[in-house]
């Protein structure tokens, strides 16, 4: 159980402001977080999920190395809240066991928890805070238990089991067995018998789990790092091939053309000169 006082299990508060992007930007999740949109409007791709159009006041979870892509519509300014594990403990301090929330017809929805006026205020005075320079992680701590108790006095627990269903739902280790293990296995089969499943067993508790067939969001997922090796490592590309099971750079320029558009030597040439031009480099930008 961890406790309150526990200050360096609480969450961390990180603002970031993002220019306008026209093309999905590439969000960095070897950290589970939530994102609360401050100012501005943009839209965001979870996984297989359909795109979702995020307004000021509202705020998504995302999950450790989830497929999380972004994009800018308008200038905007977000707030970034570290080790959600913490915050969903706290969750079962104020509302119980959430599952007993979770209806058995529940479907789950990748969306945002609306706005309200109160709360979209306090977020506003964390971030003034931060700006001003007199962040602490006592503030931390207490910062986070505020957010629980204003949750708890505006949203329904219903409301808050749905926002944490991805953490909750009974294929959650199942989830993380995946995830722990998509990039480094060389197909389908070997996933399966990692996590002890036929393969037929495997792909029908995969759609289940992911609203999607195996192969599609493997693929989708491996092209998301391999980029992210791409533009922001000096490996060759023989290396990555090797490091994400693919037999040899021949066959990484393949994949890259068929995800991207693009040979991985035009991918790092563009990436490159962007950095030579001064564009932001917050994250990780797509090829158009």
């Amino acid at each position: 159980m961890i406790q309150p006082d526990n200050i360096q299990a609480a969450s961390q508060f990180l603002v970031r402001h993002y220019e306008i992007s026209p093309v999905p930007v590439y969000v960095d999740t070897t950290e589970p977080f939530f994102f609360v949109l401050l100012e501005g409007e943009i839209t965001v791709a979870y996984d297989s999920f359909p795109a979702l159009t995020i307004r000021p006041g509202e705020f998504v979870m995302v999950l450790r190395h989830s497929c999380y892509r972004m994009t800018v519509v308008r200038p905007s300014v977000g707030m970034r809240v570290y080790n959600s594990e913490y915050f969903v403990e706290k969750c079962y301090n104020v509302f119980g066991n959430l599952s007993d929330f979770i209806t058995k017809d529940f479907q789950y929805e990748f969306r945002a928890l609306p706005t309200v006026p109160a709360i979209n205020h306090f977020h506003h005075s964390i971030k003034q805070t931060i700006m001003d320079g007199n962040a602490s992680p006592q503030l931390f701590t207490q910062w986070h238990d505020v957010m629980i108790s204003m949750m708890a006095l505006y949203y329904t627990p219903r409301q808050v089991a749905e926002f944490f269903y991805p953490v909750l739902a009974s294929d959650f280790d199942f989830r993380r067995m995946v995830i722990d293990h998509s990039l480094k296995v060389k197909d389908l089969p070997e996933l399966a018998a990692l996590c002890h499943m036929s393969l037929s067993t495997f792909k029908r508790r995969f759609k289940r789990t992911f609203h999607a067939p195996a192969h599609t969001w493997i693929a989708a997922r491996k092209a998301h790092f391999i980029y992210s090796e791409i533009v922001n490592t000096r490996k060759t590309f023989g290396e990555i091939a090797e490091q994400f099971n693919i037999s040899s750079s021949a066959y990484l320029t393949v994949f890259c053309k068929q995800h991207f558009g693009q040979t991985p030597q035009e991918i790092r040439r563009r990436r490159y000169k962007s950095v030579l031009c001064g564009e932001p480099q917050d994250e990780i930008r797509a090829v158009p």
